[in-house]
């Protein structure tokens, strides 16, 4: 069974996911909320999961590293997880940002948060 972590301070959005990936038992998902951006590393780790879906607009509150930072720890600590950023298609540096970390082999993918869960899902099984 795939590992999956979201990894966001957004409550809704959680639990919007792990509701529909409990709807859909036949994904073989185990879906991890990690909603403590500064425990997030740590819970990926102990948790050893396969991906790691980040909610890019939770990094960017202040304070916080950038999400491209973020991204290289998480790549450096746990290489063979795979990273997707939930990106806002409205939101051009995180547009780029996302572009320049997939150009780097930081990232896998990222997909818009306006793509459909079927897509969204998809691009899971995949990795």
């Amino acid at each position: 069974m795939k590992k999956i972590a979201l990894i966001t301070a957004n409550k809704i959005l959680a639990q919007g996911l792990d509701a529909a990936v409990k709807a859909m038992p036949d994904l073989e998902f185990k879906f991890f909320m990690l909603l403590n951006s500064h425990q997030a590393l740590l819970d990926a780790e102990i948790f050893e999961i396969d991906v790691a879906l980040i909610d890019v607009m939770d990094r960017y509150a202040e304070g916080k590293e950038t999400p491209l930072e973020f991204c290289e720890r998480l790549h450096n600590s746990l290489p063979n997880c795979h990273l997707l950023l939930l990106v806002s298609q409205d939101d051009i540096a995180s547009r780029k940002m996302a572009t320049e970390a997939k150009k780097q082999k930081i990232v896998e993918d990222f997909v818009f948060y306006d793509a459909s869960l079927k897509y969204l899902f998809a691009k899971l099984a995949a990795f």
